[in-house]
């Protein structure tokens, strides 16, 4: 393993036995070989330690841990990591061999910008990850309008995987908050970005985010769950509103608590009127109900809150099969 490696790949690891190949092998095809990979394994009950012990790799490190969750875990690995720039991948994902020299190469030397990356998703086959092309994937010396237009103009895929990290970027921007499970890179990716003085984006560099997994955490929809959400995006956006407090943050802002509001309801009626009220602090919100047509409609006539019944109703009596064979079939786009 290199003393003084010049990447640090941080991978958390919490019982992805069926995934760790993919990912394992394409670090392994990496271009740029002078990275440590390490990796925290957070309390796995399943066959993850095997596989890691397997690999007879020098550039491997395990951690042991008891189960903390992923924001401690990835906290953890970054704490005891040696490389001069971070890199954090997910167990269940892939990187493309170019990834870690393209995100090196963008940063052409400074240790005060951070590197971002294309991603497209895929199921079981990382070659069928297209990459997404987003009017984000650019350049940016102000982090705050990338995080603007990410979040309004993209689908505001705010990933910690996405960036390659200089380590003082990184100890400015404190890392993970550990309270945070759902949606914890909201609040980790702000802060990263805004500790940085710009984005450099290396467009050879693709991620390819596994989806369709069931009992992952970003599908659960426990009351755990949605606290951290909620509280991902009060921190992330009170760091917005701290950097410019404008009327296109704010609604920047509001909208994303609307949103969560429609995914709260009627699960946790609590959690949805304090994000009504964050919505209203901040000035209001027009975003739309999300859906199809139908639901739209409905929303304008009884009022989103009844619509959101209903639909709980529906699924309660049988939507819950169609919908599943509608993700059947998405799943299977995805290759």
């Amino acid at each position: 393993m290199p003393d003084n490696p010049l990447i640090s790949v941080v991978m958390p690891v919490y019982n992805a036995a069926p995934y760790l190949q993919v990912v394992l092998d394409s670090l392994q095809a990496q271009t740029l070989q002078d990275f440590e990979l390490v990796v925290v394994n957070d309390g796995s009950t399943d066959e993850s330690r095997k596989i890691l012990e397997c690999r007879n790799w020098g550039q491997l490190r395990i951690i042991d841990q008891k189960n903390a969750g992923q924001s401690a875990a990835i906290n953890r690995g970054v704490d005891e990591s040696r490389g001069q720039f971070i890199k954090i991948v997910d167990a269940d994902d892939w990187i493309n061999p170019q990834h870690l020299q393209a995100q090196l190469d963008a940063l052409k030397g400074t240790a005060d910008c951070i590197a971002a990356c294309c991603w497209g998703d895929f199921r079981e086959n990382p070659e069928t990850a297209v990459p997404r092309q987003e009017h984000a994937n650019r350049d940016y010396d102000d982090p705050l309008e990338w995080l603007v237009d990410s979040l309004t103009l993209d689908e505001g895929m705010m990933g910690g995987w996405k960036w390659l990290i200089p380590r003082r970027v990184w100890d400015t921007a404190g890392g993970y908050d550990p309270r945070l499970g759902l949606n914890n890179d909201f609040h980790a990716s702000i802060a990263i970005a805004l500790a940085s003085q710009g984005i450099r984006h290396a467009n050879q560099a693709v991620y390819g985010y596994r989806n369709g997994i069931s009992g992952v955490l970003s599908s659960s929809r426990s009351r755990k769950a949605f606290e951290s959400a909620l509280l991902t995006t009060q921190l992330g956006c009170q760091l917005l509103t701290e950097r410019e407090d404008s009327d296109r943050i704010r609604r920047l802002c509001a909208d994303r608590f609307q949103r969560w509001a429609f995914d709260f309801y009627p699960e946790y009626p609590d959690l949805t009127r304090q994000a009504e009220q964050e919505v209203r602090r901040l000035g209001g919100s027009d975003l739309a109900f999300p859906g199809g047509a139908l639901g739209r409609n409905l929303a304008g006539l009884l009022g989103w809150k009844t619509v959101r019944r209903l639909q709980q109703l529906a699924q309660q009596c049988g939507w819950k099969y169609i919908r599943a064979a509608k993700n059947r079939r998405r799943n299977r786009r995805l290759g």
